[in-house]
């Protein structure tokens, strides 16, 4: 550590490896991916492997100004590694917690190649990485006690702070190190293209509206009308995943973006400018042979559900959003949806309406429900309404049974309210896949 410096220079290498053994074991999360270290905590809140080679891959090199790719909250340094295998670029990695920066070197270090000649200006800094002139001294110093008399420029800029755990929602005032901070401080120091800097913040997918606002107006302040594109991604489960924001060199033309990603790869992607969408209120069932679908939470979240539309209908194809809100938006339509994957990579599930039913399924006529969808050619349904988390799964399995001998299609169930004079009543609604 330099004279009155705060930060101290870590160079991945065998040693540090041999360290980090001490502390965890390297493992890969799924098989055929590379091992890492992380203690059980780091490895729960660690991206997940295949995301983060994907958002790599995502980025042009060709577009990245000259330097080094830094990630101020590095962690384990997966992310980072992401980064420097598709890149081609050296890495610098700063954290704050000693421990887990010994583990973000030594990943650094078994996630190389040894002929590699730019992995010999990797670092990981132990400091805060808010301060950006003690941290580039720092790695500078460093290259130039290893006999590298170059300082590099930093290329990118990607930062994943820390936030609280457990919360509903999140503030921008919340996550370590601070957004604000890190931008000003590195401002001057990252390298800008003719779309300006390469910026990546990977932030909390619990992030609300004036909290975006909030972090925009921080990428104004230190980068002023620098282009920047919202990213919700999605896996699938009914929620977004990752909300990230890609700023200057990494922007699209598009101000959103919404991906659905796969167990390996991205399903598919949409891009466009949000609107506004009207909810449409029933005042009698929805009439047999008409098709719903139920979207991609994450469609909506991203304001892209109506971009969406105009390529997954047909023309002149009525339609009508029946739920906006909560984990399953819904999408009544005269037509079937055209067959096109970045269509059907946002699509839950989408079906002909062929049965209502005014009563929701229970353990004592879970046989009646299964008797009455197989008479209407469905030979497996999948629950898709809102019913008692205790017995949901239950019902699903006891209904899994009794359909098993039963020769016909996929279906799934969804429930919808009504809008009587005499109240509101709840419906469900079967759909033939």
């Amino acid at each position: 550590m330099g004279e009155g410096s705060r930060h101290t220079a870590l160079n991945p290498s065998a040693q540090i490896v041999k360290e980090a053994r001490k502390r965890a074991k390297a493992e890969p999360a799924r098989r055929g991916e590379p091992a890492f270290h992380m203690t059980e905590d780091m490895r729960r809140l660690s991206t997940p492997w295949f995301i983060a080679l994907s958002r790599a891959n995502s980025i042009d090199s060709n577009v990245l100004p000259a330097g080094v790719i830094l990630d101020a909250a590095a962690g384990s340094g997966l992310q980072l590694v992401a980064y420097s295998q598709v890149l081609k670029r050296p890495s610098l990695g700063i954290e704050m917690d000693g421990n887990i920066a010994v583990l973000c070197a030594a990943n650094m270090h078994i996630n190389s190649e040894e002929e590699d000649l730019q992995r010999s200006m990797d670092r990981v800094i132990i400091g805060d990485g808010s301060d950006a002139e003690g941290a580039i001294t720092e790695y500078w110093n460093s290259l130039r006690e290893a006999g590298t008399r170059a300082h590099p420029p930093i290329a990118m800029l990607h930062l994943d702070p820390a936030r609280p755990r457990d919360a509903q929602n999140h503030d921008v005032d919340e996550m370590e190190p601070s957004i604000g901070p890190v931008l000003r401080g590195w401002a001057e120091h990252l390298q800008s293209g003719p779309s300006g800097p390469a910026v990546l913040l990977d932030l909390s997918p619990r992030l609300g509206e004036v909290q975006q606002s909030i972090v925009e107006a921080n990428i104004e302040t230190s980068f002023p009308g620098v282009s920047r594109t919202w990213e919700w991604l999605s896996q699938g489960g009914g929620r977004v995943d990752r909300l990230s924001l890609w700023v200057g060199a990494l922007s699209s033309s598009a101000s959103h973006r919404c991906v659905r990603m796969g167990t390996k790869h991205v399903i598919a992607s949409i891009e466009g400018s949000p609107s506004i969408s009207e909810v449409s209120h029933m005042s009698k069932p929805p009439p047999y042979g008409a098709h719903m679908t139920i979207v991609d939470s994450a469609l909506v979240q991203s304001g892209l559900q109506e971009a969406w539309l105009e390529r997954a209908l047909p023309q002149d194809c009525g339609h009508s959003w029946l739920r906006l809100e909560g984990r399953r938006p819904i999408l009544i339509h005269t037509d079937p949806l055209i067959k096109s994957e970045d269509i059907d990579g946002f699509v839950v599930a989408t079906g002909e309406i062929v049965q209502h039913r005014l009563s929701s399924p229970e353990l004592h006529t879970i046989d009646q429900v299964a008797a009455s969808v197989a008479r209407n050619g469905i030979g497996k349904i999948t629950l898709r309404c809102n019913l008692d988390p205790d017995i949901h799964p239950t019902l699903q399995r006891r209904l899994n049974r009794e359909l098993k001998e039963i020769e016909g299609t996929n279906g799934f169930m969804v429930d919808l309210e009504i809008e009587r004079d005499s109240g509101r009543q709840s419906l469900y609604v079967v759909c033939k896949e």
